[in-house]
């Protein structure tokens, strides 16, 4: 059934039609039926999954259907499985492929964790990827398609993974995020082209507002589509880029992670219709997803390639266990927790919520000209658990901003307490923002404000590559927004304050 399934997907157009459908429980149980497979697998030829589960008490004999899997098996994350057992262990057989590769994420204090990929299996997930962008873009012959990968290279894998998955359907050049280069090759190769750019959100926005102010280029002479990564966006970002790209302009996001995938869940026409709909009515989007709090992304996954759950944690907050379930993987996750927050709805349900709320899926689909609708869950992200905040594939933690302020005495005595946010400065620009809060009869003085702003500043450069890299190519549009806020007041009197994220000591 899994060849047969990933047979079908080079021809993504019949494919999908063929998906739509049928109907959705069928994916459910098959997909449930795979992911008994993969973890029985896992368990016995894992040989840090098979310690991993004893140290667990995990009865095998008692995990007999994907109930017991669900409700039995403990998730895996970083600390308990990926920092505690080694890569070697962490393989089938406990071997490293003979063919393949080793890939690092710098996280969010700078320090490298290491995963590998064999070719087989890269092969396999490349078939759902390309899938999908042929589903979203097209790619048709007369469009004469040009990737521009505008995504972090070097390194960071994602970057490289995407230019190694859309070489086949058109030219990619891999620019990495320098919006001279970007404007320069557009205006060498022509309008006889359309344009793929790939990008973090914010440097879409900065690369748009570059291009806005040369004085001999018009984003609105080129055919140009939009492919965002690595972080969410508010509705508003896509009106904005949209806004300054030709009519029709196609843009898309996804969602992934190097733990485990770059591809996870995609937005689809659907799921942008579904979005649009949620932003603009709080009674739908109550209906929906459960909470008023508007989602950073929308899509949808596949059931075959994905096992994807939610979970309340410790405090009581949903947060997304995921599992890819390639059967050729050499390093398998099972039921691993990022400690992103969000959820999933399986299609048949989410079609009785939006019947009940007076937008079927037959409207929408007719109100928003969308030509296939694929039946599989919808995924909703609102970021990471831990406060984590993404800006320009650099991922910025609490604790960076935490140590830093720690590590000096002055700063341990003035400040109690911050707040992370990412939002659009004045032009358009979205910017990393850090809110401090002053110990009371603190008093808020230029040489604060310095220090605060040089401390840091300093602690991400030398501990974030990511954010050094970016800083490098363009400090105005990087630094920071540091924000110093009296004892108990502003964002910080009120305790439901809508600033991404909240610490204390």
């Amino acid at each position: 059934m899994d060849l047969l399934a990933n047979a079908s997907l080079p021809n993504s157009g019949r494919a999908f039609k063929v998906f739509s459908k049928i109907k959705p429980k069928v994916f459910e149980y098959y997909s449930g039926k795979k992911m008994l497979f993969m973890f029985r697998k896992a368990a016995r030829s894992v040989p840090a999954y098979k310690k991993f589960l004893q140290s667990q008490n995990v009865d095998l004999s008692e995990i007999n259907s994907i109930e017991d899997f669900d409700k039995l098996v403990p998730r895996t994350t970083k600390e308990n499985y990926i920092k505690a057992y080694s890569l070697s262990d962490r393989c089938v057989n406990g071997e490293f492929p003979q063919k393949g590769s080793f890939e690092e994420s710098s996280g969010s204090s700078g320090t490298s964790t290491l995963w590998i990929r064999s070719l087989e299996e890269e092969r396999y997930t490349m078939a759902l990827m390309k899938a999908s962008l042929l589903h979203l873009y097209g790619f048709r012959e007369e469009d004469n398609f040009i990737v521009l990968n505008c995504f972090l290279l070097g390194g960071w894998t994602g970057g490289l993974r995407f230019a190694s998955r859309i070489s086949t359907l058109a030219c990619v050049r891999n620019i990495g995020p320098d919006p001279v280069r970007v404007i320069n090759c557009i205006k060498e190769l022509g309008s006889g082209y359309t344009f793929l750019i790939s990008g973090y959100p914010p440097f879409i926005v900065e690369l748009i507002e570059f291009g806005k102010n040369l004085g001999n280029f018009d984003w609105k002479d080129y055919r140009i589509d939009i492919f965002a990564g690595g972080e969410g966006f508010v509705e508003e970002w896509r009106e904005y880029t949209s806004s300054h790209l030709r009519l029709g302009a196609l843009i898309f996001s996804d969602y992934g992670a190097i733990d485990l995938d770059v591809g996870i869940s995609v937005e689809t026409p659907f799921t942008v219709a579904l979005r649009k709909l949620i932003n603009n009515d709080t009674k739908l989007r109550k209906e929906v997803i459960g909470s008023e709090r508007s989602p950073c992304f929308i899509g949808q996954c596949s059931p075959q390639q994905y096992y994807v759950r939610e979970t309340i944690n410790e405090i009581g907050i949903k947060e997304l266990e995921i599992t890819v379930m390639n059967l050729r993987s050499v390093s398998p996750n099972i039921k691993y927790v990022i400690g992103d927050e969000g959820g999933i709805i399986r299609f048949h349900e989410l079609c009785i919520k939006l019947e009940k709320a007076g937008y079927p899926v037959t409207k929408i689909k007719h109100d928003f000209n969308i030509p296939v609708i694929i039946p599989f869950p919808v995924v909703y992200l609102y970021g990471r658990i831990d406060g984590t905040v993404s800006i320009n594939g650099a991922l910025i933690s609490p604790s960076e901003i935490y140590k830093a302020i720690l590590a000096d005495p002055e700063l341990v005595s003035a400040i109690n307490t911050f707040k992370l946010s990412t939002d659009s400065d004045t032009d358009n620009f979205i910017k990393l923002k850090i809110f401090l809060e002053t110990r009371k009869n603190v008093q808020i003085t230029e040489s604060l404000e310095a220090k605060c702003s040089d401390v840091l500043i300093k602690r991400l450069l030398e501990s974030n590559e990511c954010f050094r890299t970016g800083f490098s190519k363009n400090p105005t549009v990087h630094k920071p927004v540091i924000s110093i806020i009296p004892f108990g007041t502003g964002i910080f009197k009120d305790k439901n304050s809508t600033v991404k994220n909240v610490y204390t000591k």
